[in-house]
């Protein structure tokens, strides 16, 4: 036997051994690459996907649009798209008026009355159509910065927080529809819900008392009469039904004299613009059976639809919106 051809032969059959085992190592390592490459260029896909997913649905919001956002007394509440603006801004109104409820309590604990007991119910001018803090201590005041709505409208608290004695029923005009024990309109929205709404530096004109305009930040506020163009613009009526809960919920009834008793359905909700002449009088969208479009109303008074309004970051929050 040559023992040099047997030693080529088991080196030969060695490196072949090597050689198979480096080819395979190759593959597998091409393999994982591929691998590697096919899952990277997954998660990249899914990422472009989510982000134009999300432009999409911001983005494929329309003024008029209707969606559901929230929920009031158990139940979502629907809203109307009512301005778009940069970086997926969008102003939402609730479609229906939510509840009835006073703009503000008087301070006096009565309405129409002060500390001393003295009364100014009266078909004759007394000295609260005159003295302006009288008026509003008696009445309510028309300030929407001060305002019991707006603690209530802005609160996600149990126990929302009021300056003064709150919105008892025993101050309003008729003793009905307090509202100092329900807690702040923000609890029937979601963490994440909350997350999306965004802040709204509001200004308002100034009454009898501030003459000169109020700037506040507000989640949730009710519209001026300028902004009532919002409405027109994006093609939403600006007149509103109430929702059954919120008739359910009243305790007054004025919607039956204002509105059922004339053939409607649509009712008067506050906005928070105050008469500039008055420390007690805001204005209120009619409805409809008038020529007028607004009307005033003492802010004592408790029977009258409050219409929320919203700023939204749509990209937060992933509406299932009905186009048109």
């Amino acid at each position: 036997m040559n023992i040099w051809n047997t030693k080529d032969k088991n080196l030969k059959e060695l490196c072949n051994v090597e050689n198979a085992e480096k080819q395979q190592k190759t593959k597998s390592n091409t393999g994982k690459r591929l691998f590697e490459l096919i899952e990277f260029v997954a998660v990249v896909s899914i990422c472009i996907f989510m982000f134009f997913y999300e432009q999409g649905v911001a983005l494929n919001l329309q003024t008029g649009d209707s969606v559901s956002f929230g929920t009031y007394l158990g139940e979502p509440i629907q809203w109307r798209v009512i301005k778009i603006g940069e970086d997926w801004e969008t102003v939402l109104i609730s479609e229906k008026i939510l509840t009835f409820k006073a703009f503000d309590a008087p301070a006096s604990g009565v309405f129409n009355e002060d500390e001393e007991g003295n009364s100014y119910w009266s078909v004759h001018e007394t000295e609260a159509d005159r003295d302006f803090e009288l008026q509003a201590f008696v009445r309510g005041s028309n300030c929407w910065a001060d305002s019991d709505i707006r603690a209530w409208l802005n609160s996600d608290e149990e126990t929302v927080r009021y300056e003064g004695i709150g919105p008892i029923a025993s101050a309003m005009s008729e003793n009905k529809n307090g509202y100092i024990g329900e807690p702040g309109f923000l609890t029937g929205f979601s963490k994440k819900e909350k997350a999306a709404l965004l802040p709204t530096q509001n200004i308002t004109n100034g009454n009898a008392l501030d003459k000169t305009p109020i700037e506040t930040t507000d989640f949730v506020y009710l519209l001026s009469k300028d902004e009532l163009s919002w409405l027109k613009e994006a093609n939403v009526s600006i007149y509103a039904l109430p929702t059954r809960q919120a008739v359910q919920q009243d305790q007054t009834l004025w919607y039956r004299m204002f509105s059922l008793d004339l053939g409607l359905e649509a009712y008067l909700w506050w906005l928070r613009e105050p008469v500039p002449d008055k420390s007690s009088r805001c204005y209120m969208v009619d409805n409809g059976y008038r020529k007028e479009i607004l009307r005033t109303m003492e802010v004592g008074t408790e029977g009258f639809g409050i219409r929320p309004v919203v700023k939204v970051n749509a990209k937060k929050i992933k509406f299932a919106a009905n186009n048109g």
